[in-house]
């Protein structure tokens, strides 16, 4: 089974390690990747594929094709904040897997449209959830 490592550098920036043992040869392999959304992509696909990294690898850049969805890409935006306070990452995380990824966090970003937008927000509204009223003016 594979596992990932978070790496924290010098300059304080963060990367991901992937580790699993080759299945012909039984050496750890390693791979470091930027996000931990690439991270745990390559973690399940290897896991699904008996740590063949070349089949893993196929599916990768198969999947690299295809345009991302919108849980993906907000998902990344979360995991790219710069310094964000505990709380909002937090925030936008619960956010994110409450309202977002099984409603519309499927859909292709490029098939995002203004109809799958107001029928999402339609439906938030009929959960008793609103949008955030700004407490100024834009006078």
């Amino acid at each position: 089974m594979a596992s990932i490592r978070k790496r924290t550098k010098k300059d304080g920036t963060t990367s991901y390690m992937v580790l699993w043992r080759d299945p012909k040869s039984r050496e750890q392999q390693g791979l470091t990747v930027l996000t931990l959304v690439e991270a745990e992509t390559l973690k399940r696909l290897l896991d699904a594929n008996v740590q063949s990294f070349e089949v893993a690898q196929h599916a990768m850049l198969t999947n690299a094709k295809r345009p991302p969805t919108v849980a993906e890409v907000i998902q990344e935006h979360i995991d790219l904040l710069v310094r964000p306070s505990s709380g909002t990452t937090k925030t936008y995380q619960v956010m994110l897997d409450r309202h977002i990824r099984n409603d519309i966090g499927h859909v292709p970003v490029d098939k995002l449209d203004y109809r799958l937008i107001a029928h999402w927000v339609k439906a938030m509204g009929a959960k008793g959830l609103r949008r955030k009223r700004s407490t100024t003016s834009m006078a």
